[in-house]
C-alpha cells in the first residue's frame, strides 16, 4: 500500500524543511548539530545539499511512492553507518554529542525498514 511509503516521505519533509533552511542559512553548526561536531561552511552546504536532494526526492515521493522507495532504504543505510561510525565512538568516549540529529537518525534508521516492509509485504 502506498499509504505506508507516503507517511516516510512527509515526515521527511517535515524534518528536512526547517533542517536545510538552517543549513542554507549558515545556522547548521548550532541549530542541527547543537555545536557538537565540528564544521566548516563547506561542509555545511555539502550536508545541506545532500538533504534537500532527499527533501526533493521526498516530495515526489509523495506522488510516485515506488520508484522514490529505493531513496528510503539509502537514508537507512548512511544513517546507521553514520550512528555506528560517529555516535557510537563519541558515546563511548562520553563526548558531546548532537543528540537531536542522533534520535532522528536512529528513529529513521528502526521504522524506515517498517514502512517500507509494510508497502511490499502487504
Amino acid at each position: 500500500m502506498d499509504l505506508w511509503l507516503q507517511i516516510p516521505y512527509a515526515l521527511n519533509i517535515a524534518i528536512l524543511t526547517p533542517v536545510c533552511l538552517a543549513m542554507f542559512a549558515g545556522r547548521g553548526q548550532g541549530a542541527v548539530f547543537q555545536s557538537a561536531v565540528s564544521a566548516s561552511r563547506g561542509l555545511e552546504l555539502l550536508v545541506g545539499s545532500l538533504w534537500l536532494s532527499i527533501l526533493a526526492a521526498s516530495a515526489a515521493g509523495l506522488f510516485f511512492p515506488r520508484i522514490f522507495a529505493p531513496l528510503l532504504a539509502m537514508q537507512v543505510f548512511y544513517k546507521l553507518i553514520w550512528l555506528l561510525a560517529f555516535v557510537v565512538p563519541a558515546a563511548v568516549e562520553r563526548a558531546r554529542l548532537p543528540a537531536g540529529i542522533a534520535a532522528c537518525f536512529a528513529a529513521i534508521v528502526l521504522t524506515w525498514p517498517v514502512f517500507l516492509w509494510l508497502a511490499f509485504a502487504t
